[in-house]
């Protein structure tokens, strides 16, 4: 099982592309996770899936516009 899933924009033709991994944090938030934590600030939250296992979402590129991609850290 992955501990990181770390989602990246791609550049091209001056527009933001969001890339495979982006598509599969949201897939995961949508379908098969349960919000259960947010911080004060709402940029950081947690996530637990159906067997227990608590995921983090972070923006470790928020100096990007929206907060830049997202990242997935499972942390228990």
């Amino acid at each position: 099982m992955e501990k990181e899933i770390i989602g990246k924009w791609i550049f091209k033709n001056g527009e933001v592309i969001p890339d495979s991994n982006c598509f599969l944090i949201n897939t995961m938030i949508k379908n098969s996770l349960k919000e259960i934590k947010v911080s004060e600030d709402g940029w950081t939250k947690q996530y637990e899936d159906k067997n227990g296992i608590v995921w983090e979402l972070t923006y470790p590129e928020s100096h990007l516009h929206g907060g830049g991609p997202p990242k997935l850290t499972l942390i228990k």
